[in-house]
């Protein structure tokens, strides 16, 4: 099952999808891999935009509850690799001295977190986490969405 984050640019024919399931971003016909740190900060970067996301905040997101020594000069290095990637695209990560990173909002297309989406953040809280039975009913759940915006 693959539920895409899709972010539409002002601009008709600059379209760029994130597919955080895949660890991958789409923009104008070219494929952006990412690593699976880079993903889950763009993730959380993009749903906290117009806002500073604390750096203990993306090392929870990354790391969860096992964050090693290591884990703020890691989050340094993935969110400098996804600058470079993402390039491209126009998005800049916008650092704030001692605090944390911020999506350039003057930059970011439009994003609607519809209810898909936020059942799908659900479920990877949830996968992450080892709760099968909840990750298995919200799956369900993405399934029946999927069916009834299709009919």
């Amino acid at each position: 099952m693959s539920v895409q984050l899709k972010l539409v640019d002002r601009v008709p024919h600059q379209r760029f999808e994130f597919d955080y399931n895949r660890n991958t971003v789409f923009f104008q016909s070219k494929v952006i891999h990412l690593s699976p740190h880079e993903a889950d900060i763009l993730h959380l970067l993009l749903k906290n935009r117009a806002r500073v996301t604390p750096l203990a905040a993306l090392i929870r997101q990354v790391y969860g509850v096992t964050e090693p020594i290591t884990a703020a000069v890691s989050i340094r290095v993935a969110v400098h690799s996804l600058r470079k990637k993402l390039g491209i695209t126009g998005i800049k990560i916008r650092a704030e001295a001692r605090i944390g990173y911020e999506i350039d909002s003057a930059n970011v297309p439009e994003l609607d977190l519809g209810l898909s989406e936020k059942i799908l953040s659900a479920f990877n809280v949830a996968q992450a986490s080892g709760n099968q039975e909840i990750a298995v009913r919200l799956q369900a759940m993405l399934v029946e969405l999927s069916a009834a915006k299709n009919s």
